[in-house]
C-alpha cells in the first residue's frame, strides 16, 4: 500500500508539472503571438502611412486629418475589420481590430498628435487574452516630386508624328518623357521621322511604345536593335504635385474685361482677364508681371507678342480643356519675371523665377514660335502643331489624361541647367517618415 501511495503521489505530481509546463508554454506562445501581431501591425501601418501625401505646409491638425482619410479610404470595408469601421474623433484615430490570420489573433492601433506636429502611432497586438504593445512616432517632412527630372511628363498619352523634335539642350537626359496613363496601354506612339533625345518612361506595367518610320529615341534608331535599352515599362505611379496658381493672383490687379482694346501697339501690366471675354491679344503686344485668366476662357496670342513674367489661370476643372484654351500661333517672346524692372510693381515677382505657364483645367496649344520659354508649362492639354518650336526652360508638365501632341514640324528643346527643384505655383505633398530611434513598448 505504501508504494501504491508513493506511486500515486509522483504521479499527481508529474501530471501538475506536466500541465504547469504546458500551460507556460501555451503562454509564452500566446505572448510571442501577440508580440507578432503588435509588429506585423505596427509595419503595416507604418507602410500605409509613410505612402501617404500630405498636404504641403500642413501642420497640426491637418496632418492627423490627412492620416485618418488615409487609414479610412484604404480599411474601411475590407473583409479583415469584419464590417466595423475606422473611428476619428476627439483628435484620435482608432483601427479597431484587424485580424489578417487565424481568429483569436489581431491588431488594433491609435493614432493621436504629438508635440510639434509629429504623429504617434500605439499597435496592440492579441492573441487570446493575452496583448501586446508597440508604438513609434513620425515626423513630417517636406515632400518631393520626381517630376521636375523629365522634360515632358503626361498623365496622358504622347504622340509625336511627321517631323516632330523633342532635345536636351545640354543633355540628352533633359528630353526624358514621362508617360503616365492608365486608360490607354499604347502610352506612346512615335512615327514619321520624329526624334526623341531622351528616354521614354511608362508607368503603367501593361503599357508600351508604339515606334513606326524613321523615328530616333535616345540616339538609337529602330534598325539598330538597341531601341528597347532607352523604353522603361512599368515604373509605376508618380506623383504629379498639385498646381497652385493662387501664389500669382494677388498681383493681377489690372482689369481686361470685354471692352478692353486687345489689339494694336499696347502694352499691359499685371492683368486679370474676365471669364467669358474670350480676348485676343494681336499686333505688337508687351505683358509685364502677370497674366491671370479666369474661367471660362478663350485666350488668344497672336501677332508679335512680348510676356516678361506668367500666365496663369482659375482652375477649370476636370475635363474642361475644349472650353478653355490658351493658344500661341504668332512670334512670340518669353522673358524671366527676373528681367521685371526692379520697383515697387514688380520686386516681388522678380523673386519667383522658374515658371511660365500654370494652367489647371486648360488646353494649350502652340503653333508659332515661342523662343526661350523662360520656366516650366503646366496645362490640362498640349498641342504642339505646324512650325511650333522654341526652349523650355523647366519642362512641360501634361495634368489631363489627354493626349499631348506634337505633330508636322514642332520642335521643343528642354533646358533643365537653372530650374529650381520646386518652382513657384507648385504644391508638393509632404511624407510621413518614422522619427529615428522612435520605437516604445509602453
Amino acid at each position: 500500500m505504501l508504494m501504491v501511495t508513493l506511486l500515486a503521489a509522483m504521479a499527481v505530481a508529474l501530471v501538475t508539472t506536466s500541465s504547469t509546463s504546458v500551460r507556460q508554454a501555451g503562454n509564452l506562445v500566446a505572448v510571442q503571438q501577440a508580440q507578432l501581431q503588435a509588429e506585423g501591425g505596427m509595419s503595416y501601418m507604418i507602410h500605409m502611412l509613410c505612402n501617404t501625401s500630405i498636404p504641403a505646409k500642413a501642420t497640426g491638425q491637418d496632418v492627423l486629418d490627412a492620416a485618418a482619410g488615409a487609414v479610412a479610404s484604404t480599411l474601411n470595408g475590407a473583409g479583415a475589420l469584419n464590417g466595423v469601421r475606422v473611428d476619428y474623433r476627439g483628435g484620435q484615430i482608432t483601427v479597431p481590430p484587424v485580424c489578417p490570420g487565424p481568429a483569436g489573433r489581431s491588431f488594433s492601433a491609435v493614432l493621436s498628435l504629438d508635440a510639434n506636429s509629429d504623429l504617434r502611432m500605439l499597435v496592440t497586438g492579441t492573441c487570446g487574452s493575452v496583448s501586446r504593445k508597440v508604438g513609434v512616432r513620425f515626423a513630417l517632412v517636406p515632400g518631393g516630386s520626381g517630376l521636375f527630372d523629365y522634360g515632358i511628363a503626361s498623365k496622358g498619352k504622347i504622340s509625336m508624328s511627321g517631323n516632330a523634335r523633342v532635345r536636351g539642350a545640354n543633355d540628352a537626359s533633359e528630353a526624358n518623357v514621362l508617360t503616365a496613363t492608365y486608360s490607354d496601354n499604347e502610352a506612346i506612339a512615335l512615327s514619321g521621322n520624329c526624334r526623341l533625345d531622351g528616354d521614354i518612361s511608362i508607368a503603367n506595367p501593361d503599357g508600351y511604345a508604339s515606334l513606326a518610320g524613321n523615328i530616333s529615341v535616345g540616339g538609337e534608331n529602330l534598325w539598330t536593335g538597341k531601341i528597347d535599352d532607352h523604353v522603361h515599362v512599368g515604373i509605376g505611379p508618380v506623383e504629379f504635385p498639385e498646381v497652385d496658381p493662387t501664389v500669382f493672383e494677388p498681383f493681377a490687379t489690372n482689369i481686361v474685361a470685354s471692352n478692353t482694346s486687345t489689339g494694336g501697339n499696347k502694352t499691359f501690366e499685371n492683368i486679370r482677364i474676365l471669364a467669358n471675354t474670350n480676348k485676343t491679344f494681336s499686333g505688337n503686344i508687351d505683358l509685364n508681371g502677370v497674366v491671370y485668366v479666369e474661367q471660362p476662357n478663350r485666350v488668344l496670342f497672336s501677332g508679335n507678342v512680348t510676356i516678361t513674367g506668367v500666365i496663369v489661370t482659375e482652375d477649370a476643372g476636370d475635363d474642361a480643356y475644349d472650353t478653355n484654351t490658351i493658344k500661341f500661333t504668332g512670334n512670340t517672346t518669353v522673358k524671366p519675371v527676373t528681367d521685371l524692372p526692379n520697383d515697387t510693381r514688380f520686386s516681388q515677382l522678380r523673386q519667383m523665377p522658374g515658371a511660365f505657364l500654370l494652367a489647371p483645367g486648360f488646353g494649350a496649344e502652340f503653333a508659332g514660335n515661342f523662343g526661350t520659354v523662360s520656366g516650366c508649362m503646366a496645362a490640362d492639354r498640349f498641342k504642339f502643331t505646324g512650325n511650333a518650336g522654341g526652349t523650355v526652360k523647366g519642362g512641360v508638365i501634361n495634368y489631363g489624361d489627354t493626349e499631348f501632341k506634337l505633330t508636322g514640324n514642332s520642335n521643343v528643346t528642354v533646358d533643365r541647367s537653372d530650374s529650381p527643384e520646386e518652382p513657384p505655383g507648385f504644391s508638393i505633398p509632404g511624407k510621413l517618415l518614422v522619427r529615428p530611434d522612435s520605437y516604445f513598448e509602453p
